[in-house]
């Protein structure tokens, strides 16, 4: 999967969480948690909201931030107590460990009454990620035995790309997505019940759950081959890939 088509992605997602944002004149203080290359907290701000994103130094795209993100430990948000009138994240709670620690985080940075709101994967996602795994993994391995056995006629050396044998066999195991349960029971964890119970925990009130309504898997075993004119019905088929859950502090 190429950064490119994961913006195009990202940027469906993100024009239907503009539909739950406060007005953006209104300046609204905005905390990205997970904010990983930064590109959509630089568009909040272009639309004037006020951002401050943060990630975890270890993020995958680290090294391809656009906007100034801020390192953090994963655990304490750095920034003030009712600082925040939105707390967001893009497809990064299923990731994280001590979920409710986390959760309470973000009620104590947010003001009274505040949002906050979450895009998380579907158990359509997590099923459509499992069926699609060794159809991708077979595209993978032909397209490096192709690239490798190119790179050897050219007698040049083998491509990089290419995996160790204890790798190659690793993979051969598909692993769950996030951080909780298995790649079976995954598909509960991932569920909207399961969602609703964890943010009521935390003294969060679930306001909406809106599905983004495009269909993508884990995998994108398919990519660019299939454009947003055929993902969008059929997500209306197969389900959604995530929803965005809007919740307000009690």
């Amino acid at each position: 999967m190429s950064l490119e088509w994961l913006r195009v992605i990202r940027e469906h997602e993100f024009e239907q969480i503009l539909k739950f944002m406060p007005p953006a004149d209104s300046a609204a203080r905005v905390l990205e948690i997970g904010a990983g290359t930064g590109q959509q907290a630089a568009q909040l701000e272009a639309l004037g909201y006020q951002v401050t994103a943060i990630d975890i130094p270890e993020s995958a795209y680290a090294r391809q931030r656009v906007y100034p993100v801020k390192d953090y430990d994963g655990k304490t948000l750095p920034v003030s107590t009712a600082s925040m009138d939105v707390v967001f994240s893009s497809n990064v709670l299923e990731h994280v460990v001590a979920i409710d620690a986390l959760l309470e985080e973000m009620a104590r940075v947010l003001v009274p009454g505040g949002l906050a709101i979450h895009v998380l994967p579907t158990p359509a996602w997590r099923c459509l990620t499992t069926f699609t795994y060794y159809p991708w993994l077979l595209k993978r391995f032909l397209q490096i035995v192709f690239r490798s056995g190119a790179k050897r006629h050219d007698s040049s050396p083998v491509s990089r790309s290419m995996p160790n044998p204890g790798s190659a066999l690793s993979m051969l195991w598909q692993k769950k997505h996030g951080e909780r349960g298995n790649l079976l029971t995954e598909t509960w964890f991932f569920s909207e019940a399961w969602w609703r119970r964890t943010f009521s925990r935390a003294g969060f009130k679930v306001v909406e759950v809106r599905p983004a309504g495009i269909v993508y898997s884990g995998s994108f075993l398919f990519s660019e081959l299939l454009p947003m004119t055929v993902r969008k019905p059929l997500a209306k088929l197969l389900g959604s890939a995530t929803k965005i859950y809007i919740l307000r502090l009690d």
